[in-house]
């Protein structure tokens, strides 16, 4: 799955509109070449899982990421299945992103917890278990398992205990909502015990205003401060967090010209 002779490329979506709609986006973005998608999980907003499952089927080669759920809204084991499943449906291309999860997933059910390091730390061990087959401290398997497969589980936080921990524990980082200049830390974090996959989602607003935690201007713009980040932190996937409110179908297409003119 991982080809480290170049960067890859990536999108990140809200799931905020129909559902078929970002399945649409998917195939879009597998066609066009696009080598990652991530789809966040709100809780109550449209089913992240339930959308990979339906992009398995439709495309050829993109990446289908998870980005992120929390073990606080899920039980890990029951993840750890569902990513398995959505891997067996597309030969191979399922990433899990395990965080703690914010306000907008989080506070409908008044979710939250004073040891989020230990949260994620037993989440990513409980799905390694159902990944491989075997007993651990919070699973025995039953007769009844899925065959074992291998699925890269990847954190995904702002903070520097749970990116120090992706880097004792996990495969890789997912880190959205970032500019070249605040992703600086949390890369340093991640790479601090030893080397994983950092997949780096810059915030882009196509239409507005540049701030702290986004980028701004037309997809040439966008595009050419992708390239900065690549050539200043060497990520292994580089890509954009689609936050603007426009239509889907707009946003991917210059997510897409951004993607291209980072290569030009």
């Amino acid at each position: 799955m991982w080809n480290r002779r170049r960067v890859r490329t990536c999108v990140w979506i809200y799931p905020n509109v129909t559902a078929s709609s970002i399945v649409d986006a998917i195939v879009t973005l597998d066609e066009a070449g696009v080598d990652e998608v991530w789809v966040a999980d709100e809780g109550v907003a449209r089913e992240p899982f339930a959308l990979l499952a339906a992009a398995a089927m439709v495309t050829r080669r993109i990446t289908l990421g998870v980005g992120i759920t929390s073990p606080l809204l899920r039980h890990p084991g029951a993840v750890a299945s569902t990513a398995m499943t959505i891997d067996e449906l597309s030969n191979g291309r399922m990433v899990l992103g395990w965080g703690v999860g914010g306000h907008e997933s989080l506070g409908p059910f008044s979710l939250a917890t004073d040891k989020p390091v230990a949260v994620v730390r037993d989440a990513i061990e409980t799905a390694s278990a159902v990944f491989s087959g075997r007993t651990s401290a919070r699973y025995t398997p039953p007769d009844h398992a899925a065959p074992s497969r291998i699925i890269p589980q990847f954190v995904g936080a702002r903070g520097p205990q749970l990116n120090r921990l992706a880097s004792r524990v996990a495969d890789g980082v997912f880190l959205s909502g970032f500019t070249s200049e605040t992703a600086r830390d949390p890369i340093r974090e991640a790479r601090s015990v030893r080397p994983v996959h950092v997949t780096l989602c810059v915030s882009a607003r196509f239409g507005g205003v540049a701030d702290e935690w986004s980028i701004a201007g037309d997809p040439s713009e966008v595009g050419r401060q992708l390239r900065i980040a690549r050539e200043t932190h060497r990520p292994d996937c580089i890509g954009i967090a689609l936050v603007d409110r426009d239509p889907l179908p707009v946003m991917i297409e210059r997510a897409v010209e951004s993607l291209r003119a980072l290569n030009d």
